[in-house]
């Protein structure tokens, strides 16, 4: 795997700061650039930026970008106001819009180390917009080169070196926020590899090898149960998922000890079917190569993890990743088929390709089994229903305490990383009901996603605070995104984080 990093440093503006660009953010209200002032600047730069702010061509909508070429003598060699909005503050998901302009410029200008004015982002932002300027600049420098042996890309690599550049001292927790940003998104590009990563690439036991790497280079614990182990554990629902494939279900769990090792954990379950086909309820043919994005609940669960090992986190959190491959073969289960899960409850199997439930039913009773969690959350690309019903701005949440959705909802909200709640009342638990099992593995097309929130149900006891979260909607994109090429988002990572670090 390999990964662009970016080298962020803090300076203050002087004579001698070298850069091949300075990047200001402004706001430009009714036609007039708007911008904070900035000390340290030199005259030669200062009499462009003025003939700059005059014309202003280029900048007459919000992500546009004007620049200009400084004298040669001069230690920076452009400068580029950068329109963040019309109005102040910018908000952050419009900071983070305009941070990836930014990046997606420098590329085309082929700049290798970009500077930028905080002074001119806490005018035209607020002080805290440098943590949205940094995701936004590290998440659109993503991109997926791995399997190519020439750059997809026409323009340039995206600049290995950003310093932020203040007019003062800096303040004591810039790098600190900085640091927490560029960690963050990292993480999520992480995530945005991993599920572009091909089934020949990625199944469920090279999976473990990646997991295990990623673990000794984070500090995670990772451990890992076979198929010959869940078979003795008696996980029916992810072996049968599973069992037509030749290479075997694996549950992989990772964990982040935090301060307080012996705590009850944040657990957190991840759907990863590495490749979905169906089975013998076969999807399209066309439908399938883009089912290697069906690991993405799972890829969503590492990325969380990384992120809480290196922000070092206090909170305890486990990540459950449920890896199996669904395909077809003499062993592959198959519709008519009664299924015991973990629990013991026996589980019809109307469909084939309802197979991701049957994964996390088993790892949500794990997980709760033997971690006795404070929270428990499974992050799924589940239903397509979903989707139908919020297209790609928000992803679904279910949950059977109303303080967690809330708390879910919030960090969604902070994050722009949105969720919106579907209920689980009684009446939809009929349309799962089992004639000859327990349960049915799908209740039909009416109301698909909440009753598939509903079969998760049944595997976690209702005293232990549970939240599912549908992110088949937004787990991918099919057209880019100021901050995402085509493909894997990331979505949910930093929601994540965001919510264990709220927790007290």
């Amino acid at each position: 795997m390999r990964q662009t990093t970016l080298d962020i440093t803090v300076s203050t503006l002087n004579k001698k700061l070298r850069a091949d660009v300075l990047l200001i953010p402004v706001i430009v209200e009714k036609g007039k650039v708007n911008r904070g002032r900035l000390p340290g600047l030199s005259a030669a730069a200062g009499s462009r930026l003025k003939e700059l702010e005059l014309s202003h061509h280029g900048l007459a909508h919000a992500n546009s970008i004007d620049d200009q070429i400084l004298p040669p003598t001069s230690p920076i060699r452009r400068i580029a106001l950068v329109n963040v909005g019309d109005t102040r503050p910018s908000e952050p998901k419009k900071v983070r819009a305009a941070a990836a302009a930014a990046s997606a410029w420098c590329r085309k200008h082929r700049v290798a180390h970009a500077a930028l004015a905080l002074d001119g982002l806490i005018h035209a932002a607020h002080a805290d917009a440098v943590a949205a300027w940094v995701e936004g600049f590290v998440l659109a420098g993503f991109t997926y080169n791995v399997m190519r042996t020439t750059p997809r890309e026409k323009n340039g690599a995206p600049p290995t070196r950003l310093t932020i550049v203040t007019g003062k001292a800096e303040p004591r927790s810039l790098r600190k926020t900085i640091d927490r940003a560029r960690k963050l998104a990292e993480a999520t590009n992480l995530t945005r590899l991993l599920g572009h990563e091909p089934p020949n690439v990625i199944n469920p036991v090279t999976l473990v090898n990646r997991c295990r790497t990623i673990a000794r280079k984070h500090g995670l614990r990772c451990k890992v149960l076979n198929d010959r182990q869940m078979k003795t554990m008696k996980m029916g629902a992810i072996l049968a998922v599973g069992g037509g494939s030749a290479t075997k279900s694996r549950m992989i769990i990772l964990e982040h000890p935090g301060s307080k090792p012996r705590s009850r954990p944040i657990v957190l379950v991840g759907k990863a079917i590495t490749l979905d086909t169906g089975g013998y309820s076969i999807k399209p043919g066309n439908s399938i190569p883009d089912m290697k994005y069906d690991k993405q609940g799972g890829m969503t669960v590492i990325g969380a993890l990384v992120a809480a090992s290196r922000l070092k986190v206090s909170r305890r959190v486990v990540g459950i990743i449920g890896a199996a491959e669904n395909m077809i073969s003499g062993d592959a289960y198959r519709p008519g088929d009664i299924v015991r899960a973990y629990n013991g409850k026996t589980i019809e199997i109307l469909s084939t390709d309802a197979e991701g439930r049957l994964v996390l039913a088993d790892c949500l009773s794990y997980g709760e089994k033997v971690y006795k969690p404070a929270v428990l959350i499974d992050v799924a690309t589940l239903t397509g229903a979903v989707e139908i019903a919020l297209g790609s701005a928000c992803a679904g949440l279910m949950a059977n305490n109303d303080n967690l959705a809330d708390a879910l909802a919030a960090s969604g909200e902070k994050t722009d990383e949105r969720l919106w709640r579907l209920p689980l009342w009684p009446i939809y638990r009929k349309q799962i009901t089992g004639t000859d099992g327990d349960l049915k593995n799908s209740g039909g097309r009416p109301a698909a996603s909440i009753t598939a929130g509903m079969f998760l149900k049944e595997f976690v006891v209702d005293k232990t605070p549970w939240a599912h979260l549908d992110i088949a909607g937004t787990a991918t994109t099919t057209k880019a995104t100021p901050i995402c090429p085509v493909g894997a988002t990331g979505f949910g990572v930093r929601l994540l984080l965001d919510f264990i670090q709220s927790r007290k």
